[in-house]
């Protein structure tokens, strides 16, 4: 059958945020979310997570909001004169910048060893959040060999890279606030009318979904360009009639460590 993975993004950008995303899980049909382990409620969502053992956590590795994880002065290009990662906006501003290997390693690095010291452990998924380029792609592939985790890699184009070995292949990837029929967030209706082409993937497709989900708070109205669109996602995801909609269509509802053959 088709296999889903159901990620709920930027787990520890806020308390808000937290709370949505572990409602997602809860009380809809969220398997996975990921951790931006460098900002200061990181430690409140895995906390939340431990009370909820089967919501999978992975690494959403974040060059864009709050401080690094690394030594600024180790990853110049990355911050600013303050010591603070550069906004999405330097990087739509400015589509020349490119992102640089070295730099990149480094404050990846960084976050996989801070995503063990809240957790104990490395996560067994990374991937980048929101903006990234073939660098950070080449980052990701050669970490996740290095250190024997699953990646998913966004932003080479039409570049292919070799196949993990021991995982399932991702058929589809599908980022909720790339799409360009997602005006406002994720709808009920976006899943009823298969907007997604979930029905039409063969028997033994394994697709990546991700969703922005979450209440608001003051932090995420004053670093988030997304707002209302999280709580529609949320709704959304909770909705009954979409839990219906995958078990009348037998989707299966995946984690990504069950990527692992």
């Amino acid at each position: 059958m088709v296999k889903v993975i159901i990620d709920a993004d930027d787990f520890g950008l806020s308390e808000a945020i937290n709370h949505g995303i572990i409602k997602s899980f809860v009380d809809g049909i969220t398997t996975s979310t990921l951790l931006m382990p460098n900002l200061p409620t990181a430690k409140h969502a895995v906390t939340l997570a431990k009370e909820h053992p089967g919501l999978f956590v992975g690494q959403h590795t974040n060059f864009l909001l709050g401080e690094p994880c690394a030594d600024p002065k180790d990853i110049p290009s990355l911050v600013d004169e303050q010591g603070f990662f550069h906004r999405s906006s330097y990087y739509r501003q400015q589509p020349s910048v490119r992102f640089v290997y070295d730099e990149v390693r480094i404050e990846t690095i960084a976050q996989l060893e801070r995503f063990k010291e809240l957790t104990g452990h490395y996560p067994k998924h990374f991937d980048c959040h929101s903006i990234g380029d073939e660098a950070v792609d080449q980052v990701f592939f050669d970490l996740a060999r290095e250190y024997h985790i699953h990646t998913t890699l966004k932003y080479s184009g039409k570049k292919k890279w070799p196949t993990q070995s021991g995982y399932l292949s991702i058929t589809k990837l599908l980022e909720s606030g790339a799409l360009s029929y997602i005006k406002n967030g994720v709808s009920v209706e976006n899943f009823l009318n298969d907007d997604f082409g979930l029905l039409s993937l063969a028997d033994d497709a394994v697709a990546e979904m991700h969703f922005d989900v979450g209440y608001l708070d003051q932090f995420v109205l004053e670093h988030s360009s997304y707002t209302l669109m999280r709580c529609k996602e949320l709704a959304t995801l909770c909705d009954p009639r979409v839990r219906s909609w995958f078990e009348e269509h037998d989707i299966k509802r995946i984690r990504f460590d069950e990527l692992k053959i």
